[in-house]
């Protein structure tokens, strides 16, 4: 089942939408699920029979496994060329942004045109829905403060933690070029950042729907997203220049991530990216309420806008300092 949800996007959908169709269905109180489920389950213990509807499936799954990888086993599929009718987008109102604009219609023109990127945008989107864990009440060991502020981060962080950690490498094909001509690193990470403050805001605004939970709610969320624009964004871009995995965007797999990408200097990282909010916010909740709360973690994230070039000028020194390696690496993929 892995291995089909993983290589075909209808697998992966239909499994997406039988998980959510019976949680919402659960959540609501509309279907409680468990009345079926408790049949089946105990239906092993009852019977001797109800072991084979697993084995049945292991099988179905088996043949269809077998099927895939039998057909793509074709050479004449690879080597077909691919007819495809060709669109062009100029994006000349970027023009005004000089240099910086030129990255970010390249950076707009990559994420419309190749499947990695594609994919890395829907499962930003899904991150939207990652609060329900967490804002709803659904799950009472999650129904505190600081995991809210938890949540918060990823709702409105998707895109900022999916194609925001593979900054340069979602450049990797043309790294190299690009370093041989005469441009600013600061221009190159600013059309990033740019980028994925524009993602956050958007996700922002269509998280809106948590209202439906409480004015409380979407404040964690406000709150999370002014943190992820003046803190966050910073942090993934610097710990960018640590990961130096090229990326296949003909390829729609590890949108998540890849293992070569973990290293000590991206998992400390991790803990102001995380760990950081949430103890922001419980300082001002524990010092003068939940308002303190909101106003310390999103005053943090003002702060860290207000300090941008600053910021820039910073992440820019990592960047030329690890270049050489960078380019070596993107020179040895496999």
């Amino acid at each position: 089942l892995n291995i089909l949800a993983n290589n075909k996007d209808w697998v992966f959908m239909a499994i997406l939408a039988v998980f959510a169709g019976i949680a919402g269905l659960q959540y609501y109180q509309v279907f409680d699920v468990t009345i079926v489920t408790s049949i089946f389950y105990h239906g092993f213990y009852a019977t001797y029979y109800m072991f084979l509807i697993p084995v049945a499936v292991l099988a179905l799954l088996w043949v269809a496994t077998f099927r895939y990888f039998r057909d793509a086993l074709y050479l004449d599929t690879g080597l077909k060329g691919k007819h495809d009718v060709a669109e062009t987008q100029d994006y000349t109102w970027l023009n005004r942004f000089g240099t910086m604009g030129t990255f970010l219609k390249n950076d707009i023109k990559l994420i419309r045109r190749n499947k990695r990127s594609k994919t890395t945008v829907m499962m930003s989107v899904l991150f939207l829905f990652y609060g329900l864990l967490f804002m709803t009440g659904a799950l009472e060991m999650y129904d505190k403060p600081f995991w809210k502020v938890f949540a918060a981060i990823f709702v409105s962080g998707g895109f900022l933690f999916t194609f925001g950690q593979f900054v340069p490498s979602w450049d990797s094909a043309y790294y190299p070029l690009m370093m041989s001509q005469n441009i600013k690193y600061k221009d190159y990470i600013a059309s990033k950042w740019w980028l994925i403050v524009i993602a956050t805001l958007v996700s922002t605004v269509l998280a809106s729907f948590y209202l439906h939970f409480g004015i409380d709610t979407y404040l964690f969320i406000i709150a999370g997203a002014i943190y992820n624009i003046g803190v966050n964004s910073y942090l993934v871009l610097l710990g960018g220049a640590f990961i130096k995995t090229p990326i296949d965007l003909a390829s729609s797999k590890q949108a998540f991530g890849d293992k070569k990408a973990f290293n000590m200097k991206t998992l400390l990282l991790t803990i102001p990216k995380l760990l950081l909010p949430m103890a922001l916010y419980i300082i001002g909740d524990h010092l003068s309420g939940p308002t303190l709360g909101y106003m310390v973690l999103a005053g943090a994230g003002i702060i860290g806008f207000a300090f941008r070039n600053v910021v820039f000028r910073q992440i820019e020194k990592v960047y030329k300092i690890e270049k050489y390696k960078t380019l070596d690496a993107y020179k040895q993929r496999s």
